[in-house]
């Protein structure tokens, strides 16, 4: 009886221009775009994460020009980011196998977070004229979580709801404590 798990690698290459596209058809339909999560690897999830953040870090530190900002944006955006997209995903994953009693893919779990959270740093840009944007962004980022985890993942509506609100009111308050 051979119980191992097969640790061959597959498709480890990115596509950079698929994943493009990609981004350009979820950019104009975000609801139908989360609600089919792509199936992409591991590489390519982090290439998206990582080329969101340079993107709305850099263009934040550009807007009004500002030299840290900028710096910030290049080397300290997407590992911020990225660590906070582990986080946020480790939560739903041990979400769903505590009140779902079900397991999800991580990486399934990571897309959604990346993708739900394009709307946040949209906003984020332009966030240095006019700091509340940031949390419209981030209402934006709850309801296409919303829609990706009930479209996704079956969660109930509602769960779905307190899921997203929870999150919500725990960046509002760390917002308004950072203000």
């Amino acid at each position: 009886m051979n119980s191992m798990r097969d640790v061959t690698p597959g498709n480890n290459k990115v596509d950079l221009k698929n994943l493009i596209r990609f981004l350009i058809e979820y950019a104009k339909n975000p609801v139908h775009g989360i609600s089919i999560l792509p199936d992409w690897n591991w590489p390519s999830v982090f290439t998206v994460q990582i080329l969101l953040a340079l993107a709305s870090g850099i263009l934040s530190g550009l807007l009004r020009f500002n030299f840290y900002r900028v710096a910030y944006g290049i080397f300290l955006m997407p590992i911020v980011t990225t660590i906070s997209a582990l986080l946020l995903t480790l939560f739903l994953y041990y979400y769903f196998q505590f009140f779902e009693n079900r397991s999800e893919s991580f990486r399934k779990l990571f897309i959604l977070v990346i993708l739900s959270s394009i709307p946040f740093y949209i906003f984020q840009i332009i966030s240095e004229y006019f700091a509340p944007i940031s949390l419209i962004g981030f209402a934006f980022t709850a309801l296409l979580a919303i829609i990706g985890l009930c479209e996704n993942f079956n969660v109930a509506k509602k769960r779905a709801y307190y899921i997203s609100g929870g999150l919500f009111t725990l960046v509002l308050i760390a917002w308004f404590t950072n203000r």
